[in-house]
């Protein structure tokens, strides 16, 4: 536990203090958040228009004629 500790401490040094530290892990956090976000809502879009796209080109379901009904429409 000791060596994480110095560890952490030594890091905290570098980045000018506990407070420095933290504001940093804190922005890392915010733009690997943003990352996701954009990665999902940029997904979500592709797929709506792909399904828009699939619905669109899915052919009308084929009818046979009963026996008696004309073809001729």
């Amino acid at each position: 536990m000791t060596w994480v500790y110095a560890e952490l401490a030594k890091e905290a040094g570098k980045r000018g203090g506990p407070v420095a530290l933290r504001y940093f892990y804190r922005g890392q956090g915010v733009i690997i958040g943003a990352a996701l976000t954009g990665a999902s809502v940029a997904g979500t879009v592709l797929y709506d228009k792909w399904h828009a796209r699939r619905a669109a080109t899915k052919p009308a379901p084929h009818t046979t004629p009963t026996p008696g009904e004309s073809t001729n429409a």
